[in-house]
């Protein structure tokens, strides 16, 4: 299975592009001690670690990489905490093309190899990831770069890559599907793309009429990249910039990117935006 069976709900390329290493249909496993321990009936996590490597940035790289096949683009430009990198250099790697992407600084060891191993070039930047001023001007660099007609600009957020994007809609298909009783969706977020395509795919069955009612899509955040839970949670239409200063990899994006479209998405939805210390994060993870 792959994305590809959703292509009746997202853009999808010419079927002969589409490229797939098998992401997708992750399981949905009850959780059996956090849930109880917390007072919730029933507790699910979807295991978006079992795609391809590791994470649910594969389902992003699977179309966004498709898209630059079907224009004939040979070169991608990316940035990367980790897990966007990797998927796009082994989606680039099985399609040919170039793999380009500017590291954040605190970008653990482990993710730079899976990106090398799979041959892509890597360029660390100093305070990207951290300081709102750095990244919003390395995300600028990196648009001219990616402007060229062979070129394509591949960072996971619907404000740089909405084709990409559409391929993580196919979570809230997933869900449906697997839970179709669901009624509320907590998603970690960093720039939100996550819990944007999330809300974006729940209300997407609702509007085909393939599901009654859309889940309450939640926004949660460490405290220290606190952009857009608070300012959801507080009723606030903007998003906020903030000094990053959470060690929780992955969710480390100082700036708004998604934020604004994230909070209309979930408020619309009936949910909000919750935020936890680092501490609560890495306990719970034991």
């Amino acid at each position: 299975m792959s994305i590809w069976r959703w292509r009746q709900f997202i853009d999808a390329p010419p079927e002969e592009d589409q490229l797939s290493l098998g992401e997708g249909d992750t399981p949905l496993v009850t959780c059996r001690r956090l849930g109880p321990e917390n007072g919730l009936r029933r507790l699910a996590l979807k295991l978006e670690f079992a795609n391809p490597t590791g994470s649910f940035k594969d389902r992003f790289a699977a179309a966004a990489v498709s898209h630059m096949v079907s224009r004939r683009q040979s070169l991608c430009v990316a940035t990367s905490s980790g897990n966007t990198g990797s998927a796009l250099a082994a989606y680039c790697a099985a399609a040919g093309i170039i793999c380009k992407i500017a590291i954040v600084e605190t970008a653990p060891a482990a993710k730079l190899l899976q990106m090398l191993a799979h041959g892509a070039e890597l360029f660390r930047v100093r305070g990207f990831g951290v300081d709102p001023h750095v990244t919003e001007a390395a995300f600028a660099a990196l648009s001219d770069l990616g402007a060229s007609p062979d070129a394509a600009l591949q960072i996971s957020a619907f404000k740089y890559s909405p084709l990409g994007m559409a391929g993580v809609q196919t979570i809230a298909y997933e869900l449906a599907e697997q839970a179709p009783e669901v009624r509320h969706v907590f998603v970690p977020a960093g720039g939100g793309g996550l819990t944007l395509a999330i809300a974006r795919g729940f209300q997407q069955l609702v509007s085909s009429g393939q599901l009654n009612q859309s889940p309450a899509v939640h926004c949660v955040q460490p405290i220290g990249n606190d952009t857009i839970a608070t300012p959801l949670r507080d009723g606030a239409r903007k998003a906020r910039t903030e000094h990053c200063s959470t060690a929780v990899t992955g969710l480390q994006v100082p700036s708004v990117i998604d934020g604004d479209l994230v909070i209309e998405a979930c408020r619309a939805s009936g949910g909000t935006g919750h935020c936890v210390s680092d501490d609560e994060v890495f306990e719970t993870q034991r």
